[in-house]
């Protein structure tokens, strides 16, 4: 099992810098991580806000944007819901930052 976020180090507008529970610092690039939404009207294609980008957070296990997706109930009514991302996934695509 891959790591899991521990925090966030620095946030700019479309990249992330974390720490992981194995003391590893990576980056993870969202505008390449992300290119195939940029012209399409997905619920991802929101990320390339800057001012919605940079309100990412973490729960200790990935990353996430409070109420930016929508999640449909058993009845069919809508809520707002976070866009949260599989933190293998961010994992494997991130690329390790060396500190000095």
């Amino acid at each position: 099992m891959n790591p899991r976020v521990k925090s966030i180090i620095e946030i700019h507008p479309f990249s992330v810098t974390l720490e992981w529970t194995n003391g590893e610092v990576t980056t993870i690039d969202f505008k390449r991580f992300l290119a195939r939404e940029l012209n399409k009207k997905s619920v991802f294609s929101k990320l390339f806000q800057p001012e919605i980008f940079l309100t990412v957070k973490t729960d200790g296990r990935t990353l996430y944007w409070d109420s930016l997706a929508e999640i449909i109930n058993v009845d069919g009514s809508k809520k707002a819901g976070p866009l949260d991302f599989c933190p293998d996934v961010l994992y494997n695509f991130s690329k390790i930052v060396i500190i000095h």
